[in-house]
């Protein structure tokens, strides 16, 4: 069974002000882990000791592609003492994409370096990703063309709804290499109007039994602009999962 994760990215103020007080409350609404994105401020073991007391695993961590290239070594320090070895490259700019061979021969840098430290190197999807480039193809396409071993992927299944592609067909062709999904969920294509999982229109009762056909392993809560009631909106979108899960 697919165990549910929340990215801290959707609570930031919260942890910011309280990392630990943060945890414990998921870890009470019943989360099986988190993916962090930074420690705000605390020591990595300390982080570890709250999330074994709240009875959270460390999904893995975002990390930005200069971040990856020039702190690799601490990334595997601090990794290591949270108990994850899976890093997710959590953006890159779309004018990149301009002049795509050269970001994947960055990503594919990266990837080896972070095999040799220890790390197994993901990809976090946005918008952009889903774009046709010259000859037709998407950065997504370009990345699955790089051995599953060296790279997976952390398919955002909201993004790939919000750029027009299907997500169960981008699941379908990435079967056994996409470890961690992230599941956000929007009220329309015309708006960044994102809403708790099950809430609005991307279709998750068909998506997350996809998404579990397709080998994920942690199916992660994302919301990026949670409003007003943020542990209230997590803790909807869990209960949204978990009867996903059970039907």
């Amino acid at each position: 069974m697919a165990r549910v994760g929340l990215q801290l990215w959707t609570i930031r103020e919260e942890c910011e002000r309280d990392l630990e007080r943060s945890l414990h409350r998921l870890g009470e609404l019943g989360y099986d882990g988190v993916e962090l994105f930074q420690l705000h401020g605390q020591d990595a073991q300390r982080v570890r000791a709250w999330l074994d007391a709240c009875g959270l695993a460390a999904v893995g961590r975002h990390a930005p592609l200069d971040v990856l290239e020039a702190q690799l070594p601490q990334l595997a320090d601090e990794l290591a003492a949270l108990g994850t070895d899976r890093v997710a490259l959590s953006w890159i700019d779309p004018d990149s994409l301009d002049d795509p061979g050269s970001v994947v021969a960055r990503v594919e840098g990266v990837a080896h370096a972070a095999r040799g430290a220890g790390l197994s190197l993901g990809f976090h999807n946005h918008w952009a990703e889903l774009r046709a480039l010259d000859g037709g193809r998407t950065f997504l396409d370009l990345l699955r063309e790089l051995p599953a071993e060296q790279l997976w992927l952390e398919l955002d299944l909201g993004w790939i709804w919000h750029a027009g592609a299907d997500p169960a067909e981008q699941l379908e062709r990435t079967a056994g290499r996409c470890p961690v999904v992230h599941l956000k969920d929007y009220r329309s294509r015309e708006d960044r109007d994102d809403v708790p999982v099950g809430d609005g229109i991307v279709g998750y009762d068909r998506l997350v039994p996809a998404a579990v056909a397709a080998g994920a392993e942690w199916l992660v809560v994302e919301e990026d602009e949670v409003g007003p009631d943020p542990f209230g909106a997590v803790e909807r979108s869990l209960r949204a999962v978990r009867r996903m899960l059970a039907t």
